[in-house]
């Protein structure tokens, strides 16, 4: 037998609030039933929530109950149950159901034990939207008509059958002994199918959707800090193109841009801006490297190397006056630049 704490009895999840010992002693039964309501557990095959036959075993927390219209209790027992006892275990004896034994379970263990199978839903699926809409629909109201809380929706219609397999919601075609006021008063006004959550599946259900507005807090709270950061880090790179355009008045727009893009990561570690020797040295990288590509392509300069190429130079010494024109260009760029301002020299032109 499992030593869960949240076992299983037959195909049925194990309720809550079910003692220990009564648990343990429907777990050794050789057949366990449950009626589609929900409700008790019995010891025959079939339908023992319709018909009981002599010697049944029934473990349920509902006993003597008084329905309006009927004049006599349903599963009444032979004796009250003892004082604090909300499960027992009876057999079916002349009509009467003869208390074997009974037990209870204190409110904060039942609590933990619905909050631990909570949590193992929610870490064991993926939940969808349609399956939060349902679950938020029957935690509304005590039962819905199956037709009225599906709508035409193919969407709910796969949710509601991952609740029933869960073991969450309830679903019932037909009225019986174990089906509850509210399903049975939708049943008898027509409906085709009733839809509820029972105890157990109230409160794992509302853990879960509770997890779930959390989750989307969280995730709204995360988004919220990265926006604040992308904004950061558009103003400090907006503060540098800013800086970037004092020291080379003439600057483009485009280009003050990509020397901040390039000094923002390192502006960022210092906490500082950057002196203007740094300006400099990050311009003139990233208008060699454009003219590199540039001058390639210029007419003068690619009948120069291919007569070099001819004479067979090798390519280091076509690099090098490839880099030598791309730098006298970038001297001049960025004197014109600079305008009336004291010239600044890049460490790369020494």
């Amino acid at each position: 037998m499992s030593s869960d704490r949240v076992m299983t009895l037959g195909a049925w999840t194990r309720p809550a609030d079910m003692p220990d010992n009564l648990a343990a002693e429907v777990a050794g039964w050789a057949n366990v039933a449950r009626s589609p309501s929900g409700g008790g557990f019995y010891a025959h095959p079939g339908d023992p929530w319709r018909e009981p036959g002599e010697g049944c075993l029934r473990a349920a927390d509902v006993w003597n109950l008084v329905v309006e219209g009927e004049s006599a209790p349903r599963f009444a027992t032979d004796a009250p149950l003892p004082p604090r006892s909300n499960w027992a275990v009876a057999r079916w004896s002349a009509g009467v159901w003869t208390v074997l034994s009974s037990g209870h379970v204190e409110a904060r263990l039942v609590r933990e034990q619905r909050k631990d199978r909570a949590e193992r839903l929610v870490a064991s699926r993926r939940w969808t939207r349609s399956d939060l809409e349902l679950i938020q629909a029957l935690l509304g109201t005590d039962a819905m008509a199956r037709a009225a809380l599906l709508a035409g929706d193919p969407g709910r219609e796969r949710s509601l059958k991952s609740l029933v397999t869960l073991r969450l919601a309830l679903v019932v075609e037909t009225e019986d002994a174990e089906t509850p006021d509210a399903a049975r008063r939708i049943l008898r006004g027509g409906a085709d199918a009733a839809v509820w959550l029972d105890e157990d599946g109230r409160a794992v259900a509302s853990d879960v959707l509770s997890w779930q507005v959390k989750r989307h807090a969280r995730a709204e709270n995360r988004q919220g800090r990265h926006a604040e950061e992308r904004e950061r880090g558009e103003d400090l790179k907006q503060s540098i193109a800013t800086a970037v355009r004092n020291v080379f008045p003439g600057m483009p727009a485009e280009v003050a841009a990509s020397a901040a893009a390039r000094l923002a990561p390192s502006v960022a570690k210092l906490g500082r801006r950057p002196g203007t020797q740094n300006i400099v040295d990050a311009v003139v990288e990233i208008r060699l490297e454009r003219w590199r590509q540039a001058i390639a392509s210029d007419p003068e300069v690619e009948t120069r190397l291919l007569a070099m190429q001819a004479r067979g130079a090798n390519g280091r010494v076509r690099k090098r006056f490839r880099d030598q024109r791309a730098a006298e260009r970038v001297e001049t760029e960025i004197r014109d630049w600079r305008g009336d301002l004291e010239p600044v020299t890049s460490r790369r032109f020494g």
